[in-house]
């Protein structure tokens, strides 16, 4: 009689452990943590408009907007500080913009140029 009821208890032990270990298996997964979303803020107003502007002129301009802003800043400084205008101005932003993702004419570099002086300088 003993070993009856050690069996059974031993049998409604397993069992417990059995249904117990499938409940784990329906329970939900974890929530997998948010992952974090660019920041849309990052540039103001006037930066945005450029980059979307210039993105027109040629979307290679803007595959590093970064940079795209420091070529404007850098180009904004050539004309207040050293007064650079017409053909100078024009051929030192074709040089500027062209290379990594884009190549740019001087069509092009003139009408990055009036989207400089209007959202960056």
């Amino acid at each position: 009689m003993r070993r009856l009821l050690t069996a059974a208890a031993t049998v409604a032990a397993l069992t417990l452990l059995a249904c117990g270990s499938g409940s784990d298996d329906k329970a939900a997964p974890p929530a997998a943590e948010p992952t974090p979303q660019p920041s849309t803020s990052t540039w103001s107003t006037k930066q945005r408009a450029y980059l979307d502007a210039l993105a027109q002129i040629d979307p290679g301009l803007t595959a590093n907007e970064e940079r795209a802003i420091r070529r404007a800043e850098a180009t904004c400084g050539d004309i207040t500080a050293e007064g650079l205008s017409g053909a100078a101005l024009t051929k030192r932003v074709v040089e500027r913009l062209s290379g990594g993702n884009a190549t740019i004419d001087s069509g092009q570099a003139e009408k990055a140029i009036t989207l400089m002086r209007q959202h960056i300088c």
